[in-house]
């Protein structure tokens, strides 16, 4: 399987849209911009958790890898694309936590 190379600044372009999304549908559906980022910034962090393989144990992950290492290196690409994909939703998160 061919790993995904995405610039980051890429990442970070489309995660910023998305925000800016939210934020549209924030206000003409009338909900919560918070609760919206805050719900999303949690998906985003359990699926990398999922996809990185962190919550299984260190002799499960180690036999996966052995079993699979090309599919491990793409899960784990993925899983850095989805955290890094976050990271503008968890610095929303902070803004508003000290602005409010």
């Amino acid at each position: 399987m061919k790993k995904i190379k995405v610039p980051k600044s890429q990442l970070l372009i489309v995660s910023i849209v998305i925000i800016m999304l939210f934020y549209l549908i924030s206000l003409v559906a009338n909900y919560d911009f918070n609760t919206i980022i805050w719900y999303s910034s949690i998906i985003l962090t359990v699926l990398a958790i999922i996809l990185s393989g962190a919550l299984v144990s260190g002799d499960r992950q180690r036999g996966n890898y052995h079993s699979s290492p090309e599919n491990t290196n793409q899960a784990l690409n993925y899983s850095q694309i989805i955290l890094i994909i976050a990271i503008p939703f968890y610095l929303v998160l902070l803004l508003q936590y000290l602005i409010y």
